[in-house]
């Protein structure tokens, strides 16, 4: 009822949902099944979860590398949520979070690595992994980690400031590329640097990339071992940003929840977390049936796999008509989406 109500009513607010649930007694004992829903301590969201994510991770698996993002978020009443996600066709499916009390600023690099244990332990046998995450994820104990038990690749934003041992002496990456004189517009790859002074450093590469919009070099600890590489696996860091906006703004609005207790919050965005694949389901579907050629402008496709499982949803419900089977997810090289600006 919890997935029916966010599909339909896209609030995150309790009585909303429950507005929009076909339900035979009063709304508000309908709410108070949904709180106690989030309250029980028996609702245990990996146990729940590990089926469809193990079904998600092997589909991608078969058919390429698996391209995780990690990113979090404010979300509820005063809490964070650190997320891990997996790149599926210009989105990123959730596989995995954890909340905590705060507003912003970074979670601690302890959650990051345990999110990350667990997350290691989902993934099919010998598949092959990439991990994306911005300035947050740039700490030397998850580094470390990185390199000494994974195999993954990875590329993660780090800032100007931190601190590189190159050429015998400690360095900022700003001071580095004063010194070899990059033009605007050069990009490079330090290779095998100790980084960072202020922690414990550990031995990784350092992609030095131009941002055109700020007109500025930014930088990336990563263990690609060239630039292009690492430029084309951070790019797809940016459907997390999308996935949020899905989640809350421009979806479910989960961001007008005052939920409080991350525990709690965990077990909401469970149900949440279901909606949004069905979503993602029902933009395969639009494909698929070749229903969007009758909902969208197909001259400019500008429309995401979340924007045509909403905009199929809502034409289902308006018109009454039967829902399809929307069957498990198929391998992204099966499913014929491509992007057109309008």
């Amino acid at each position: 009822m919890l997935i029916t109500g966010l599909l339909r009513s896209r609030d995150g607010r309790l009585p909303k949902i429950a507005e929009k649930v076909v339900y035979d007694f009063k709304k508000t004992s309908l709410v108070s099944r949904f709180e106690r829903f989030i309250r029980s301590s028996w609702v245990t969201v990996n146990t729940l979860y590990q089926p469809l994510v193990t079904d998600i991770l092997q589909t991608i698996a078969a058919t390429g590398p698996v391209v995780l993002l990690i990113d979090s978020t404010s979300m509820g009443g005063r809490c964070l949520c650190l997320m891990v996600s997996v790149w599926y066709k210009q989105r990123a499916i959730p596989i995995a979070w954890c909340c905590l009390k705060g507003r912003q600023g970074h979670t601690p690099q302890a959650v990051q690595l345990a999110l990350l244990q667990h997350v290691q332990g989902l993934l099919p046998h010998d598949s092959a992994v990439v991990l994306t995450g911005d300035g947050e994820f740039d700490g030397t104990e998850l580094l470390t980690w990185l390199v000494n038990d994974t195999d993954w690749e990875f590329v993660c934003h780090t800032s100007q400031s931190h601190l590189l041992f190159l050429s015998g002496k400690w360095l900022s990456l700003a001071e580095i590329v004063a010194d070899l004189a990059l033009a605007p517009g050069q990009t490079t790859l330090l290779s095998q640097c100790a980084f960072t002074r202020q922690q414990s450093a550990v031995t990784t590469n350092i992609f030095v990339a131009w941002h055109d919009l700020e007109q500025r070099h930014i930088f990336f600890v990563t263990n690609c071992t060239t630039t292009a590489e690492a430029r084309r696996w951070y790019d797809h860091r940016f459907t997390i940003e999308t996935c949020f906006a899905d989640l809350k703004s421009r979806g479910f609005r989960l961001d007008l929840s005052r939920i409080r207790t991350p525990e709690r919050l965990e077990r909401f965005l469970l149900a949440a977390v279901f909606a949004y694949y069905l979503i993602i389901l029902f933009g395969i579907e639009a494909i698929f049936s070749g229903a969007f050629r009758d909902l969208v402008r197909t001259d400019a496709f500008y429309h995401s796999l979340s924007r045509l499982g909403f905009i199929l949803l809502d034409d289902i419900l308006n018109q009454g008509d039967a829902f399809p089977d929307l069957g498990s997810l198929p391998p992204p090289n099966t499913v014929p989406h491509i992007v057109f600006p309008p």
